[in-house]
């Protein structure tokens, strides 16, 4: 395996740096979902609902809030979006454990209006610094340390919540979140490319919505939702999956196995020359999943049957931000990749709620089957929307006559 990409990925000045500082905020933000959910059922000794209607707070703010900081890091740079998203964390995450269950939704939809955008601030990075040749490598990095953090982040709020208190996972969760904003805050990695003004003296002017909201981007940002959908779906079957099998004491493990597989499928990813589309491995991600629905019934099994889905992931996510950051033009590259971070969290949030619906209704294997089939739907079409786009250049690329020349030639 060709390690040379990922080398050249990480000289770029400042590139390690923000890795690992992008990892500890990712490590932080993937369990802040976890930590208000106990913070919930333990600390205000509410049911599981209650605990969701706080998550959902949460979600919505953060998928509205994505888009509004990506535009205000286009305008102001990365620093004062920053430090507004540190002040809002250390607030909530300070007085959240003494907030009465209604202040507590109040707040959390506020401080996902706020969440530390350390997802969309590595990613904005990589679109500025890193050339197009390694893009797909820079990207394979980034979904590295994503899968890491979901594989930690989690685990650690549910250790801290379980053997110490609720109170310790929230306080302790918003000193993580903090410092890692604030060393992304002194570190300020450029999100805007360093271009030099008009022969006139003056600043291009700013993209308009209708040219950075292209109709390219919608396929892009189908197939991201559809990953997320069969992924946060897919994690969710699998605990009702051994939980009906009666073997709920090994979901760590599989689970563990899904985040191992994801990893390495990153690692493959970022060194092959010519990778499939983006549709093409979220709709690869969606068909897979279906197998794991013939497996649910012992762990071993399970664990053989997500291989692939878990392997794909990581691509996945890799190539809808690399084709997202492509398709963002200077000057609008935040909101772009805040919209990209908003169809993360629409996948993030719609996934658990499908499966466990079909859960409910018709048992776990029927989940895997409903949430494969439904990510594989949408990055069909995303697909068929992806390629006709293709195609009308091609069929409008003839420019149009110069009118004045014709008549010239003409008289």
């Amino acid at each position: 395996m060709n390690m040379k990409t990922y080398r050249k990925v990480l000289a770029h000045q400042g590139i390690g740096s923000l890795m690992l500082l992008g990892l500890f905020s990712k490590i932080a933000v993937v369990a802040i979902p976890v930590v208000l959910n106990l913070a919930v059922v333990l600390g205000l000794d509410r049911g599981f609902g209650a605990a969701g209607l706080v998550i959902t707070a949460w979600t919505v703010g953060v998928g509205i809030g994505g888009p509004l900081q990506g535009r205000m890091m286009d305008r102001h740079g990365a620093r004062p979006v920053l430090l507004a998203s540190v002040a809002a964390q250390v607030l909530f995450w300070g007085l959240g454990p003494l907030l009465p269950y209604e202040g507590l939704i109040a707040g959390a939809l506020a401080v996902g209006l706020l969440n530390l955008p350390g997802f969309a601030l590595v990613r904005l990075r990589l679109a500025v610094a890193i050339p197009d040749e390694d893009r797909d490598a820079a990207f394979a990095l980034d979904a590295m340390t994503s899968n890491i953090s979901y594989m930690v982040g989690p685990a650690l709020g549910v250790t801290v919540a379980t053997a110490v208190s609720s109170t310790a996972s929230m306080r302790g969760l918003g000193v993580i979140i903090s410092l890692a904003g604030l060393g992304l805050a002194v570190l300020d990695p450029a999100v805007k490319a360093t271009t030099s003004p008009s022969a006139t003296g003056t600043q291009p002017p700013k993209p308009t919505f209708r040219q950075w909201f292209t109709p390219a981007l919608v396929p892009v940002l189908m197939a991201t939702t559809a990953t997320t959908l069969a992924t946060a779906g897919y994690e969710t079957a699998i605990v009702g999956g051994l939980r009906h099998a009666g073997q709920m004491e090994f979901s760590g493990l599989v689970l563990t196995v899904c985040g191992f597989c994801s990893l390495i499928g990153a690692l493959v990813y970022g060194t092959i020359k010519r990778p499939p589309g983006f549709a093409v491995i979220a709709g690869l991600v969606g068909l897979t999943t279906v197998v794991g629905g013939f497996a649910t019934g012992d762990w071993r099994l399970l664990c053989l049957a997500m291989v692939l889905p878990a392997a794909l992931c990581s691509p996945a996510f890799a190539s809808t931000g690399s084709a997202a950051s492509a398709l963002a033009p200077e000057g609008s590259r935040g909101v772009v990749m805040g919209c990209y971070s908003a169809a993360l969290t629409v996948g993030n949030s719609v996934g658990p709620a499908l499966s466990g619906a079909v859960q409910d209704s018709a048992g776990p294997r029927w989940a895997f089957v409903v949430i494969g089939l439904a990510g594989a739907a949408l990055s069909a079409l995303a697909l068929t929307g992806h390629l006709w786009l293709g195609r009308r250049p091609a069929a409008s690329s003839a420019p149009e006559p110069d009118r004045a020349a014709l008549a010239e030639a003409k008289a």
